[in-house]
């Protein structure tokens, strides 16, 4: 009993001659999320209520006139409506699918004696993750490309199948098709992320549960909705709240596919008239309101998704079957031998349409179909960064003549996406050195160490997670111009770090949760101080989940996009994303689609090879930290 309350007592708040380690280890993390990411977002509600331009200091209070202005403005209703839209379509739409794929997957193969998986599915599951490696904004370009009227490979390969309508149908300037055109890229590059956390999810359920359906005679459709579904139920549930919070903002790929908001703003959003409204229109009190309702609407949305999943949930359901069934449950082992009987186990067998062969056949062949799906614009893209543009205009089926690296190098050094991919290198590096550092310290400060606040203080970082970003975008210009940091790589490393920390924490915060304690306090015991303890001790314990989470910030990082355009207006500091858009609309104005396809696979390339590289880590890491 002394042993349990000394050690306790060893891990109470340091004293002052450890006043250092606090303050650098919980101190800074803290400060530099309070600074760049919490007072912005408090400032943006003051903001919101004033008619504030943005360019001077002059602002008067107008109190909610600007939140009545909302309703009566025709581009912020319909984007809106768009929002409305794409939440009720896209969640719904990205968890079946990815669900689906994740069933045949795991439960797809043989199930003589018990649920098997697909032989060699591990392929199908690699190449379904690669979109979501793939930068948001490359995602939009590439698409708005495949979309192409005029050299767009679905249009090809409509035509080429007989559909002569489709020759040069314009798919993002129609109003009846822009939504839906844009809802299928988003889906497509969400579906892999969210199939390997079903996979997680249900490799996690016990087998005997499915072989208990197995032989009670269950057939697969009736295995998945009745078990599958409702035991990984939470992670449904949390897939759909992190995909209803990205159609509130899906800024980043309208922007790449419409920039102008769609025919008739039929795919503007709430995000992309925010930023036109405060930095093109200069008004951004006006603007800072709608990041606030914004904010609400994400936050009702939450409150929705879990109001449904409780109101929909077992508990009340289980505790009226328990008392029913209750006699059943204590003669059950009376009845165990039956289950062991050859007969009942393969009686769904006798259904000779859904044999074994016959499933594993058509899994493997929808398999391959989204494979093909996913895979197709990506070579095509490859094989287009070969082709002149001549060549791409006259077929997009048609195969480059010769190896011809004229549009990479003309991409690299005329389009700038060297300079760009440099500043990226440095601007991600650097930020991700700092993050990981800053973020594994405060995680393990408040692991580790019981003191009065911790739990708010953990709290207060989670609750950085469901700020929507373009709420702290206006006051965030204004923080960083007031410390001389706006445009400047330091301003954006800053800005990176504060804002991939609440993720960090959390994340690795479990993980330090977990480590053995008694190792620390053999260390403690021998005369180690807190410093050695966390460097030598406990950090490399805590390796693989520093490097999950390292991967998981990195493709983060090198795919952000809405804070270095709001942030980094200098040219000349334009990272690899800002470059791509800015370049996708030169190289359409001047026909130059060679070298913009070259810019892309330059682009994708670091990323797509990382992935190959660290798969295994990542996708494992996708059950250990995600699902918890």
């Amino acid at each position: 009993m002394a042993r349990t309350t000394a050690a306790k007592r060893r891990w109470k708040f340091p004293s002052l001659e450890n006043t250092s380690f606090t303050l650098v280890f919980l101190g800074l993390p803290l400060a530099i999320f309070i600074i760049f990411v919490i007072s912005p977002f408090v400032q943006a509600f003051y903001y919101s209520m004033t008619d504030w331009s943005g360019f001077s200091k002059e602002m008067n209070f107008v109190g909610l006139t600007n939140y009545f202005a909302l309703l009566q403005d025709p581009v912020f209703t319909k984007a809106v409506y768009n929002s409305i839209v794409l939440v009720l379509v896209l969640p719904p739409l990205v968890i079946i699918l990815a669900l689906t794929l994740a069933t045949l997957v795991t439960i797809g193969g043989s199930n003589r004696g018990q649920i098997q998986g697909l032989k060699h599915s591990s392929l199908y599951r690699i190449i379904s993750f690669f979109p979501y490696t793939v930068p948001a904004i490359v995602i939009g370009i590439l698409w708005a490309q495949m979309y192409d009227p005029s050299s767009g490979l679905l249009n090809g390969i409509l035509t080429a199948m007989g559909f002569e309508f489709f020759r040069s149908f314009a798919w993002l300037g129609d109003e009846r098709t822009a939504m839906g055109a844009s809802i299928f890229v988003i889906a497509w590059s969400m579906v892999g992320f969210y199939m390997v956390l079903f996979i997680a999810a249900i490799k996690g359920i016990p087998s005997e549960v499915y072989e208990a359906a197995r032989v009670d005679g269950a057939g697969r459709f009736r295995t998945a909705i009745s078990i599958t579904v409702p035991m990984i139920r939470d992670t449904i549930r949390t897939a759909y709240i992190y995909l209803g919070i990205l159609a509130l903002d899906a800024f980043v790929y309208m922007q790449a596919l419409n920039p102008s908001g769609g025919p008739a703003n039929s795919t503007v959003v709430i995000s992309q008239h925010l930023l036109n409204t405060a930095f093109k229109k200069g008004k951004f009190g006006y603007a800072t309101s709608m990041g606030a309702a914004l904010a609400i609407i994400t936050l009702v949305f939450a409150a929705l998704v879990f109001f449904v999943f409780w109101w929909t949930g077992r508990p009340p359901k289980s505790r009226r079957v328990r008392k029913v069934a209750a006699p059943a449950v204590r003669t059950a082992p009376v009845a165990r031998p039956a289950k062991v009987a050859g007969p009942r186990r393969s009686a769904p067998s006798r259904n000779t349409i859904w044999s074994d062969a016959t499933v594993g056949t058509i899994s493997h062949v929808a398999l391959i179909l989204w494979v093909v799906i996913i895979c197709a614009p990506l070579l095509w893209v490859l094989m287009s960064s070969f082709k002149t543009t001549a060549q791409i205009f006259q077929s997009p089926f048609m195969l480059p003549t010769t190896f011809n690296f004229d549009n990479y190098v003309s991409a690299w050094t005329t389009a700038n996406i060297g300079t760009y991919f440099v500043n990226t290198v440095i601007v991600v590096g650097c930020a991700l050195v700092i993050v990981m550092l800053l973020g594994s310290m405060c995680a393990y400060y408040l692991a580790r160490y019981e003191f009065r606040g911790s739990k708010f203080i953990y709290y207060l970082m989670l609750a950085g997670l469901t700020f929507p970003v373009f709420l702290a975008v206006v006051p965030l210009f204004q923080t960083l111009r007031g410390f001389g940091l706006l445009n400047t790589f330091p301003g954006l490393i800053i800005t990176y770090v504060a804002f991939a920390l609440p993720f960090t924490v959390f994340f690795l915060f479990a993980f330090f949760k977990t480590l053995p304690q008694e190792v620390a306090e053999a260390a403690m015991i021998d005369g180690a101080g807190p410093w050695r303890i966390f460097f030598t001790i406990m950090l490399p314990m805590a390796k693989p989940g520093l490097a999950s989470v390292a991967i998981f910030n990195f493709l983060g990082l090198w795919n952000q996009f809405l804070l270095p355009i709001a942030l980094n207006t200098n040219s000349n500091n334009y990272v690899l994303s800002q470059g791509m858009a800015s370049f996708a609309s030169q190289a359409g104005y001047a026909v130059n689609f060679g070298s913009l396809f070259a810019a892309v696979v330059i682009t994708v390339l670091p990323v797509l090879v990382t992935y190959i590289i660290f798969q295994r880590q990542l996708q494992g890491s996708v059950s250990a930290g995600l699902l918890k």
